[in-house]
């Protein structure tokens, strides 16, 4: 870029790692905060460090929290029973728009690439199978994203729990995910229509 400073250009690169964020929508943001002034940038800038310093991850589930558990795990309107299983936290987000369900869930923090270098001890499966082990859960619902990752993930499950807990009743959302389609992404009510006709995991 240009002309353009070096410390802006450098908020410019930064802006656009974000996803959905290119070069000029990047410059577009960098500017707006600019003419912010430093109110914009300081508020900006405690925000930032407060998410970073405050928001982690919920000790049995692995959704966001700044407590030890999250609200979901905490209601003690949700079941116990039903667990959903989700790639990453945004995921739940997306369940939750159209209503709440009466499940508690499960963040893995990926799915299995190989490719990418994510295996199994990459994600989130040691807490899941202690919850499992527990012996309240008695359906598990796999909510991922309807790709080679997310099918891969499901059946590595399937496998796994097949040993650990034959008796579990395994289901994966069906009816109303494209191919290749991403569970953050999509529409309430065609994930309802998903968790609504979810099939038997054979």
């Amino acid at each position: 870029m240009k002309f353009v400073p070096r410390s802006l250009q450098a908020l410019v690169v930064e802006l656009a790692r974000l996803p959905g964020v290119g070069e000029r929508t990047a410059l577009r943001f960098a500017v707006a905060l600019l003419k912010g002034g430093n109110h914009r940038t300081q508020l900006l800038q405690q925000v930032l460090a407060s998410v970073s310093e405050d928001i982690g991850s919920c000790e049995t589930c692995g959704f966001w929290t700044e407590q030890n558990r999250c609200p979901v795990c905490e209601d003690p309107q949700r079941s116990v029973q039903k667990l959903c299983v989700v790639r990453d936290s945004p995921d739940v987000l997306a369940l939750e728009k159209f209503r709440s369900h009466p499940w508690k869930y499960h963040v893995l923090g990926g799915l299995l690439s190989p490719l990418s270098g994510v295996g199994p001890d990459k994600l989130n499966i040691g807490p899941l199978l202690t919850r499992i082990r527990s012996g309240e859960v008695q359906e598990l619902i796999l909510a991922f994203d309807a790709t080679i990752e997310g099918d891969a993930t499901a059946y590595y499950l399937k496998d796994l729990l097949k040993k650990e807990a034959p008796e579990l009743q395994l289901s994966r959302t069906a009816l109303g995910l494209p191919a290749g389609s991403s569970v953050e992404y999509l529409d309430p009510s065609t994930l309802e229509s998903a968790l609504l006709h979810r099939t038997p995991l054979d």
